[in-house]
Parts: structure tokens; C-alpha cells; sequence
């Protein structure tokens, strides 16, 4: 009996992670691009980073909430960019945390032009709250335990393209395809399935202090529908990033979609120090039982007066 309840909740964990929250998800991926694609680490040219914090469906009791922190530059004098990440996901009663180190090669084709090719190694810790999961009967046995957890090594991978207003990326998580770990509760089957995601997007001045970027994201998960994201951005003074776009496709549940309007303001405070802030709203059913979606980013750049910066950085 044990074994059928808890075979029964993780596999409706194993759906939400299929339909919706297998990985973290981010509005604003270029907020925190590695997490997306490891062929990113040092395309900067310096030591950058980023912190993301991400409350999804506010309002709604367990929904996803998720802290990120990446950091990653480039060798001195070499083609080799380095990044480590850590993360903690965190839906209902299900917990994903994660570190990850990450190498990456760039290969230059042309005065201005970069191709880098990215490989991520990934140790997971997913854990199962079971006293977090709403019983009828408080007493039941099957319950007494408080939480199991197992660690999960992964791999992902990807090519990233880019110059000083242009960018395509493709990439894919989860390699290896781990299971859970948890085969002690018989949730040997309970397993993560190979992300992809395809990315590109460009920088087009408007006038002397004002451009757009336009960009697009494409991610196909196995048993889910392509989520896409269409999305563009003013850029004032090469400083202040004022955006808009739209989630299509994105799937609640197992019966219907909801679209998703993406709001998103970028300031880059000092040279070092950037701010970002975004709010999704959902345009269709979701958006009667939830208070939105909210995402802060605070992004850092360190150089020294040898490696700074020679030109504004949009991606």
C-alpha cells in the first residue's frame, strides 16, 4: 500500500515536471543565459555573474519558487571559458538543488565573430517532502517518514554562436536522462528527459542612444508542447533595457494552455553592476487564481583596467 501512494504522488510530481517544471524556468533568459546554455561561459570576455530569484504563481500554495547563481568568464590569454552554478528549485513538495561546473572553448572565425562549444557536469540533489503532501488521514503510515532524497549526476551541452549584436544558440539538458534516485520508495522510473533549447536574437539601432533587441527561445521537452518565447527589448543609452514579450504555447495541465505576457525592465546602475526585474501575466485561466509571476536578477561584471569592457555588452 505504501508503495502505490508513493508511487502515485511522485508520479504526479514526474507530470508536473514534464508539462511544466522539470528545470527552473526563467522569463528573462538573458538574465542568466548560462543556465540555458553552458557554450556561454566567458563569451563576456570577463569575470561575470548573476543572482536570480523567481516566485512563480503567487498565491497559489507550493508553487515553484527558485534561487540561481551563476559565474563564469574567460582565461586570460586563452580560448577557454570556465563557469560554475548553483540553484535550488523548489515546487510543492518536490526539491531540486543542484551545483555545476562548466567548460566551454571558443573558437574565433572572424575579427568578430565567436563560435564556443560548451559542456556542463552536474551533481543534483532531489529530495521528496512527504509530510509536505495533503492527506485526508494525518495518521496513515504510509506517511510516517518525513522526506527521502538521493544525489543525481547529469551532463548538458551546447554551441553558442554570437558577436557584438548577434547571437544563436542551441543547447540540451539533461544528457544523461538520470532517474530520481529514490528507488527505495519504488520511484526508480521517476527521471528527468533531455531539454532542448534553440535560441538567436540581434541588436538594431533606432537612432544615436536608442536600438531594439528582438530574440526568440524554443524549448522542446519530451511529452510536453514547444514552449515559445518571442520577445524584444528597447535599449536606451546602452543602460536601461525596457521589455515585452509573449510565452505561447505553455502548458497548466493536462486538459489546456496559457499564454503568458512577459513585462521586463534591465539597468545597468554602474559600469559593474546590473538590475533586471520582470512580471509574467497570464493571459488565460491561470490568470484568475494567481497574482502573477515575479523574477529579480542582480548581475555583476569585475575587470581590471587591462580587461575592461570596450563596448556595451547585450547579451
Amino acid at each position: 500500500m505504501k508503495n502505490k501512494i508513493i508511487t502515485t504522488a511522485i508520479g504526479m510530481l514526474i507530470a508536473l515536471g514534464t508539462f511544466a517544471q522539470q528545470d527552473a524556468s526563467f522569463s528573462q533568459y538573458f538574465f542568466n543565459p548560462l543556465y540555458i546554455n553552458p557554450a556561454y561561459a566567458g563569451s563576456r570576455g570577463i569575470f561575470s555573474g548573476t543572482m536570480v530569484y523567481r516566485t512563480q504563481w503567487v498565491g497559489m500554495e507550493g508553487a515553484p519558487v527558485t534561487e540561481s547563481v551563476g559565474m563564469h568568464g574567460m582565461i586570460p590569454g586563452s580560448n577557454v571559458g570556465l563557469g560554475l552554478q548553483f540553484y535550488n528549485d523548489n515546487v510543492g513538495p518536490l526539491t531540486t538543488t543542484g551545483v555545476s561546473g562548466i567548460f566551454a572553448y571558443h573558437l574565433h572565425l572572424g575579427e568578430n565573430t565567436r563560435l564556443a562549444f560548451g559542456i556542463e557536469g552536474v551533481m543534483n540533489n532531489v529530495s521528496v517532502a512527504y509530510n509536505k503532501i495533503a492527506i485526508e488521514n494525518t495518521t496513515d503510515p504510509s506517511f510516517t517518514g518525513s522526506s527521502s532524497s538521493a544525489w543525481v549526476p547529469d551532463a548538458n551541452a551546447g554551441v553558442y554562436l554570437y558577436k557584438e549584436k548577434f547571437f544563436a544558440g542551441l543547447s540540451v539538458r539533461h544528457l544523461l536522462q538520470p532517474n530520481f534516485g529514490l528507488q527505495n520508495n519504488n520511484a526508480g522510473n521517476a527521471e528527468f528527459f533531455r531539454t532542448y533549447y534553440a535560441t538567436t536574437g540581434l541588436v538594431v539601432p533606432l537612432s544615436e542612444n536608442v536600438g531594439i533587441r528582438p530574440s526568440i527561445l524554443a524549448k522542446y521537452v519530451q511529452g510536453a508542447p514547444v514552449v515559445i518565447d518571442l520577445d524584444a527589448s528597447l535599449i536606451f543609452y546602452d543602460k536601461l533595457y525596457v521589455g515585452a514579450g509573449i510565452r505561447t504555447d505553455k502548458r497548466i495541465d493536462i486538459n489546456g494552455m496559457d499564454n503568458i505576457l512577459v513585462l521586463s525592465i534591465e539597468y545597468d546602475i554602474v559600469n559593474r553592476i546590473r538590475f533586471g526585474y520582470s512580471y509574467d501575466f497570464y493571459l488565460s485561466q491561470t490568470g484568475n487564481y494567481t497574482n502573477g509571476t515575479h523574477e529579480i536578477m542582480l548581475g555583476w561584471d569585475l575587470y581590471s583596467n587591462k580587461t575592461k569592457m570596450s563596448s556595451p555588452k547585450y547579451f
